[in-house]
Formats: structure tokens, sequence, C-alpha cells
């Protein structure tokens, strides 16, 4: 934001239309916003929600809840705030429900699309596409009517909406995220089209302080009535946004404070309580190690040898166990290993014959291939006439090899090519004969139940042709013929001969002609062939051995067809032995894997036996050496061998070092046991240890309880000394913390003091209707002040919690400043209390803190939220926004042109709603309005919602050019007529 002196090169960012589509309250409205103007309209009319709206537009929001914190929607008449619920109802009230604002920066202009999103409770969507609202229009309104109000798009929804976008624009985005719509929204990289193509309000840093400062001043933009509160806020959140690291932001949680000095004052009191009773502990720790020492020597001595006697008949029994144990397995495993690898050989032998069928099935398939592209390569013939027509050929190449080699055979050769090309010649007239009869084939005259059976025996039966109709008799007399075959599935049986069905077939007459002809065009060739050999013996070896290649490849051919009907048979068995061969090996495999599974648990099974027989020995050995060992023991000491056990030691607990422990604990233990009890009862009634159970006061509390309670004692002490590092760190800790909070109360006072001064050397110079100096006053709660005073009197340095007089203090400003508040939690806009103004006139000395005119209070407040957004948005950039007046009629009609002068210097458009009451003078002065009230369509998107305003403001000029002044959307109104 800049002032009206910025270059011309600055960077511009407006907001141009705004647009609301079935909501709050109408049916369809299109407001411009580029210059001041007024909204008239009876009243509860929704005048005011439509400049509201914007709010929905500028801040990085995607649904209604907690939406008083958010938008601030203000109901007047009733002195509150609208619920989030009336909210959302009131500008999505269903689903044709769309919101638009054109806004124009250096990437070019831009529309935002608001739109009811169900995907959750109170939800909206966003989508943004870079295009001016003119292309836009016909989605959402059908102005071609015969009166010009419109009518709505019945067709309008949001899949439909927007598929048009994303074709009007491959730059169309959909966002939903707060976080990326604060990047879209808010972004200052100038220089990106990309970046800034959507962006509205371009900020000088994108931190989140400068964000909630900027969502401050967007509410103030819109109630510039607001009260000293508010602007106060406003101010506490620039303060806040100005501090150069997010750390330094003044956030100080009196309560946990007070509450952590408490716990540590707690914690020292009971240390010292138990580094008094040290002395007691030494005496007491060393009658305690005797009594160890001592206890139950005797009689665990009994125990161990009467458990070491019975572990010595277990592990006898467990070793003879586990032998057996281990040489079953070791049989089981033989046995599998053996069955694997009869598998084995099995598998082995099945896979031969698997590759046996396969070598069968390749030559099959290759067979079949051949004789398949063989018979292709004469269309419709059947295999008896293909081989027929082979043999010919082989015969004719074999005549024609002979006739090469001998002059007499030549001569017979070209003898036979005459009788040849004669019958060729016959064929081929008998062939247009029966072309010219096709009509009267036998299977074009009888049914195909007929046909079929005969079509079985020889295809050729059912191309003949009588060349004419038959008769009734000869008619019956073939379909008697017919019926005596049996149809069977796969064909027809005739008595006990099966004949396979063949399928209906067309004689390809042009073929056979192609044929005939290209016999005859052979016959010829070979004619001119010998004739040219017997002139040219040097070709004659050339040719011989060509016709011998050709007779080899008809042999290839022939034996080719020879083997193509049983092709299908071998191809069939090949697959059935693959297949049974397969399934075989299959199942010896699933066998062999269980097998193997088998074996693997066997061998699992045997290595644990082993190990398990191995352990059990060790063991034995280990218990026998006890045994010898217990009985040196009683040879030393012999009244043990008089000791009973009550009962024997368990086997598992037998061992070398538990024979150990015993030798040291030989002696008496009842003197020692009373001394450790008086002790223990003495720590608890000092409070060093808590009994909560009251086993100590018991007459004689057993064994369990002496040993837990020293233990809880031992742990105690032996943990002072790190208690009491830890504690004086922590000590160090929140003195520091003291040190902390008393700098960051005097930092903030003076940051709040500095930020005045700025304030005020900025309001240098500036003069509004008759005031020639302005200064802002920023008022702090004078109980912050005293604190401030206080924190600095003390010393928060070492390792001593400070004085308990500090904490009472700290104690009654809590009292005073929060009083019966939940939250202790000390921030700036609790600090700052409110702001004042001081101003004089020109012809005063002094400045005067008399309250000024509603019009020249907002004037002063709308001077100050520029200087307070100048701190909030990237530097050199100008605006052209809305601000939104409510209480335009307060305003004094003399201080009017400067009201409006100064706004747009500053990038701002005055933008008030108003009943037909608002005076003239105040209509003529802002130069535009616009009657939102007065049309209403037959065709709305609700009933409830009919309005319509849209085309443009009314007004005076001012001097400017009528298509500077007008709405483009209107041009065609200024076009000449014809007269």
């Amino acid at each position: 934001m800049t002032d009206s002196q910025a270059s011309p090169s600055a960077f511009n960012f407006g907001v141009r239309r705004l647009v609301l589509v079935d909501s709050a309250g109408f049916c369809y409205v299109e407001i411009p916003v580029t210059h001041h103007g007024l909204i008239l309209g009876p009243g509860n009319l929704g005048k005011s929600s439509l400049l509201n709206s914007l709010r929905l537009f500028l801040l990085p929001e995607n649904n209604f809840k907690n939406s008083r914190k958010k938008f601030a929607f203000r109901n007047a008449s009733a002195g509150s705030f609208y619920s989030n619920e009336e909210s959302y109802q009131h500008y999505f009230p269903g689903k044709f429900s769309f919101l638009i604002m054109e806004a124009e920066n250096p990437a070019g202009t831009h529309c935002q699309i608001l739109y009811r999103d169900n995907s959750s409770q109170l939800s909206y969507g966003r989508a943004f596409v870079p295009v001016p609202y003119e292309q836009l229009r016909p989605l959402f309104w059908n102005g071609d009517d015969p009166d010009g109000i419109g009518q709505a798009v019945p067709e309008l929804s949001f899949s439909r909406l927007s598929e048009s976008l994303k074709k009007l624009s491959k730059d169309t985005r959909f966002v939903n995220d707060p976080a990326r719509l604060k990047s879209m929204l808010y972004s200052s990289e100038l220089m990106n089209a990309d970046a800034v193509r959507y962006s509205v309000l371009p900020l000088g840093e994108s931190d989140e302080r400068k964000v909630q400062s900027l969502r401050t001043l967007i509410l103030l933009l819109f109630e510039m009535k607001a009260d000293d509160r508010a602007m106060a806020n406003a101010v506490a959140s620039i303060v806040e946004a100005d501090k150069k690291f997010s750390d330094d932001a003044f956030d100080f949680n009196i309560d946990e404070f007070l509450n952590h000095h408490d716990h540590l004052k707690q914690q020292q009191t009971q240390l010292n309580r138990i580094e008094k009773e040290r002395p007691r502990f030494e005496k007491l720790n060393a009658d305690y190690q005797k009594y160890q020492a001592l206890l139950r020597s005797q009689h665990d001595f009994a125990a161990f040898r009467d458990g070491l006697t019975a572990a010595l008949e277990q592990v006898g029994a467990q070793r003879r166990t586990a032998v057996e144990a281990y040489n079953e397995q070791n049989e089981t495993l033989k046995h599998v290993v053996q069955t694997l690898k009869k598998l084995d050989q099995e598998a082995s032998s099945l896979k031969g014959e698997v590759r046996a069928a396969e070598r069968n099935l390749s030559r099959a398939e290759q067979d079949k291939q051949n004789g398949e592209l063989l018979v292709a390569q004469y269309g419709s013939m059947t295999l008896q006439e293909i081989d027929e027509v082979l043999k010919e050929d082989r015969e004719n190449k074999q005549s024609h090899l002979n006739a090469l080699k001998s002059a007499a055979q030549a001569e017979i050769r070209l003898a036979k090519i005459d009788a040849q090309k004669r019958n060729l010649d016959s064929k081929l007239t008998a062939l247009t004969e029966r072309e010219s009869k096709q009509q009267w084939q036998l299977q074009n005259q009888l049914d195909e139940a007929v046909a079929a059976p005969l079509r079985a025996v020889d295809p050729k039966l059912m191309l003949a042709s009588p060349g004419q109709t038959l008769d009734a008799e000869s008619k019956a007399t073939i379909e008697a013929f017919a019926h005596l075959f049996a149809p069977n599935g796969k064909g027809y049986d005739w008595f006990d001969i099966e004949y396979p069905g063949q399928p209906a077939r067309q004689e390809d007459y042009a073929e056979q002609r192609r044929r005939l002809e290209g016999e005859l065009n052979g016959l010829e060739k070979e004619r001119s062939e010998l004739a040219d050999t017997a002139d040219n013996e040097q070709d004659r070896p050339r040719l011989i051995e060509r016709t011998e290649k050709e007779l080899r490849a008809i042999d290839k051919d022939l034996e080719t067809l020879a083997r193509f009907p049983a092709a299908e048979t071998t191809l069939r068995d090949a697959i059935e032995e693959r297949a049974a061969a397969e399934e075989t090996l299959a199942k010896l495999d699933e066998q062999a894997g269980i097998e193997q599974e088998k074996m693997e648990a066997v061998q699992q099974k045997a290595a644990k036996a082993r190990a398990e027989k191995e352990r059990i020995e060790e063991r034995e050995r280990e218990l026998a050496q006890l045994s010898r060992s217990v009985g040196t023991a009683e040879h030393r000491f012999q009244h043990l061998k008089a000791v009973q056990a009550e009962q024997p030691l368990a086997v598992e607990k037998v061992s070398v070092a538990a024979f150990d422990d015993l030798q040291n604990q030989l002696d008496e233990l009842e003197a020692l046991r009373r001394n450790i009890l008086d002790h223990l009862r003495q720590f608890v009634y000092l409070g060093v240890y808590e009994d909560t159970a009251g086993e100590l006061q018991k007459d004689s509390p057993s064994s369990a309880v002496i040993r837990d309670t020293f233990k809880g004692l031992s742990d105690l002490f032996a943990a002072l000394t790190e208690r009491w590092r830890v504690l004086n760190e922590q000590i160090s800790v929140h003195n520091e913390t003291v040190a902390s909070y008393v700098q960051a109360l005097t930092s903030n006072h003076e940051f709040i003091s500095r930020f005045e001064a700025q304030l005020n050397r900025e309001l240098e110079g500036v003069q509004i209707n008759d005031l020639v100096e302005i200064r802002v006053d920023i008022h702090t709660d004078p109980k912050f002040r005293n604190l401030v005073e206080e924190a600095n009197n003390i010393d928060p340095y070492g390792n001593q919690l400070q004085s308990e007089a500090f904490y009472d203090r700290l104690r009654v400003f809590v009292a005073d400043f929060f009083g019966e508040q939940g939250s202790k939690r000390l921030t700036m806009d609790k600090v700052i209390t409110g702001i004042s103004y001081r101003t004089r006139k020109e012809s005063a000395v002094s400045l005067d803190k008399k309250g000024q005119s509603t019009s020249t209070t907002a004037l002063i407040n709308l001077e100050l939220v520029y200087r307070l957004l100048k701190r909030v948005l990237y530097p050199g950039v100008n605006l052209s926004f809305p601000m939104v007046l409510d209480e335009l009629a307060s305003v004094d009609v003399s201080q009017m042109p400067g009201l409006l002068d100064r706004l747009s210097q500053q990038g701002f458009n005055l933008f008030s709603a108003a009943t037909h009451s608002a005076s003239a003078e105040v209509i003529y002065l802002i130069g535009r309005h616009l009657e939102v009230g007065q049309m209403r369509t037959s065709r709305p998107y609700s009933p409830q919602r009919t309005l319509v305003f849209w085309g443009g403001a009314e007004g005076f000029t001012g001097g400017e050019p009528v298509s500077h002044w007008a709405d483009h959307t209107q041009n065609n109104l200024l076009e000449l007529a014809d007269e």
C-alpha cells in the first residue's frame, strides 16, 4: 500500500466487482466496487450483508465454525453476533448459492468463486479462475429476456460450473486448504505471475502473526465505527506482528509460572527433611547388611541339600528319557530321507515323460500349422481336391523335367501340353455354364435338414445343379434318401458308417476361373520354355535344377497334406499325455513337499532332542559335583546334618551360585532384626518414608516387609544427591524463566512506547478537516505498569528460589488484574486497554484530549488503519478496496468531500448502505448509487429470493467521461440509436 504520490509503476491490487447468486436474500446481484458507492433500498433488505460478504473472499477460511471470531458478522438491530448456522444459511442457503469476487493484480484480472461444500458441516469451497467476470456471467445469469431483468440458469450446478471453469483456463484452481489459501491470497512474489495470480492483499511477510494482524485490519475496514476496544485489539495485533522474531511474542502464563514455583518449593522442603535423617540411615544400613548376611542361612542350607537329592533323581530320569527321544527322532529322520529319495526318482521319470509329450506336441502343432497354411492357399477346396491338384502338378513337373532331360520326352510333353490346354478350355466352358446355373444348385432348392446329411457324404452333392427347379417327384426322392441318415450330434450315421458334418459352402467361381486360367498360363509358359530350351542349351541345367527344386517342394506339400488330417488327433493325444504326466508330477511334488516339511520338522525335533540330551548330561555332571561339595560342608560343620528343612529347595533353583551364597550365611539374626525395625518405624514417624499399608506397625513384620521398606529407603537416600542436583538445575532454569519474564515485561512495555512514538512520527503533517496535529495515545493497564516496576527490582539470577515476597506480590497482581477469570495468561491484547487521540486545531497552542465528531473520528481511525496496513502489506503496492461505513448518516455533510478525497488517496472506496431517506446532497457527493430493491425476476433460483440487480450504478459523472464512469457491461447503451 502506498501514498497517492506513489510512482505510476507501483503494483496495483484491487477489488472490481461483487456478485451474489441465490444468496443473502438476493436472487442475483452484481455491483461494481471500483468507485465510491451508496447502496439504496428498503430496510432489512440485505444491503449490509451484500458488502460484508467481501470478508469471505479476503480471509483464508473454509467453514463457518467459530464464525464470530473469523468473520464477526454482527446483528446490528439485536446488538449481538450471528451464530455459525445463521451466517452459513444466510450466504449459502441452497445448492444454487454462489458468491463471486472479481479482482485485479499485476498478473491480470481474475475471479474468486465461493460455493456450498456439502462434504462437511458449515463448509464452503473456493475456485479461482484467471478471467474477468463478463466471461462467467452466462454461467450464473441469463439476461436475454424482454424486460432486461434476466432469469436463473436452470442447469447451474457445481459440477457443470467446475467443468466450464476448467475449459476456460488451465490455471483454474479449486482450493480448500487454509494454508494454501493464505499463500495464494497474500502472495507478494510480484515478479512471479503464477505465484501472484490470485493474490488480493500481498503481505510483506507471510508468517502467522502478519496474517492475524491483517485479519484484524480487514474486519476494521468493514466496521469503521469500531469502538476503542476494537482499535486497541488491532494495535495489539500489529505490535506483536512488528516484532522481529516470532519467539518474541508476548504470552505470559502466570498460573503455570506460580504453580511451578510452588512445586519447586515443596520439593526443596522434602529434600531438606530427608537430608537431616542421613546419619540414622547410615546406622540402619550397617545393621541391615549384617542381617541380610545371616538370615535363614541354616534352613536354606538344609533346603538346598534336600533339593539337590531330588534334583539328582530327576535329572537321571530326564537323561534316560532324552536319550530315547533322541534315538527315536534319528530313526524317523532316516525313514523320511529314504521316502524323499524315492519320490525324487519317480519325479525325474515323469519329467522325462513330460518332455517327450512336449516334443510330440510341438511336432503336431507344427504339422497342423503347416497344413492349415497349405489348405488356406487353395481356398474352399477339399483335402482330396488339393491332393489331386498337387499330384497332378507333380506329374506335370515330372514330365517337364523328363522333357528337359530328353528331346523325345520333350515331344511327348508338348503333345500332352496341347491336350491339357484343350481340357482346360473345356473346363472353363463348363465352369461358365455351371456358374450360370448356380441358382438351381441343390443346396439352394433343398431344406438344410435334407441338404446337411447329403453334404456330410460329399459336399459336391449339394453343389450339383439340374439347371432348373426340381420337380416334386425328384425332390421327394432326394428327401426320402436323406431321411435314411440319422443325426448323432457330430454328424450323421448311415447304418453302421458315420459321416462327420460339413459346413455349407458356396462355390467360388472367380477363384476357380483364376486357377484354371493360371494353369493355362503355366502350360503356355512351359511350352514356351521347352521350345526356347531346344534353341538355348546353356539354360537347360538351370531349368532342370529349378524344376527339381519345385518337385521337392510339391513332395513336401504332399507330405504335409498327408500328415494334416492326423495332426489334430496327435495334438490332442500329446496334450492329454502331457497333462496326465504333469498332474501325476504335481501330485508327486505335493507329496514331496509334505515329506520335505516332515523331514524339516523331524530334523528340528532331532536337533532339539540332541540339545536337550546334552543339556541334561551337563546338568547331571554339575549336580554330582555339588553333591560332593555338600558332603564336604557337612564334614566341616557337623551340626548341619541334624537341621531339617521346611521344604526342599525347588529343583530349578539348585545351582553352584546358590551353594556358594549359603556358605557365608550361618550366624545369629534376632537382635539385629529388632534394631532394624526401630529405625524403620522412626523414618515413617518423621515423614521420610510412607508406610501406606501400616505393615511396619504390626508386632512381627515379615522379612519381605523389612526388605522392601529398607530397599525403598536405600533408593531414596541413594538418589538424594541426584535429586538435589536436578532441583538446583530446575531452580536455576526457573530463575532464568523469571529473568526472561522480567525481560519480556520490560521489553514489551518499551516496545509499546516505541510503537506509539513510531505511529506519531508517521502522523506528523497529517491534517484532517480543521485539525493540524494528531497524536495517538496507546493506553496500558496500570496494574501491568506496576508489575513491570516491581519486576525490575528483583535479582533473578542464582540457584536459590526468589523470596516469597515477590510471589506474594505476583499473586496480588493476578487477583486484581484477572479477577475470577479462568485463564491467567498475560498477552498483548490484555495489556493494551485502549486507544485515544489528542488533537490540535490551527488556532490552538496545545493538544486537546476532547473527543471529536463521529465523522472526524472515523477519518482519524481510517488514517490509523491506513498506517497499520502499510506495516503489514508489501511495500510499493497500490490498493483499490471498498471500505464499509454503516453510520454514514452521522457524518457531517460538510466533511464528506474531504472524507471521500482522503479515502481515494489511500486506496479505499467508500461503500455504505442507506434507505431512500438518505439526503440528496449525500447521494450527490458520493456520486454513484445502486438501487438494489427495485427489480424482481419471475424465474428465480428459489421462490424465497427474487430480488435482482445488475448492470451498474446510477449517479453523477462529476465531469468524467461517460465511458469511464459507466459499467462496461452497459457499453451498448452508449451506442447511437438509428433515428
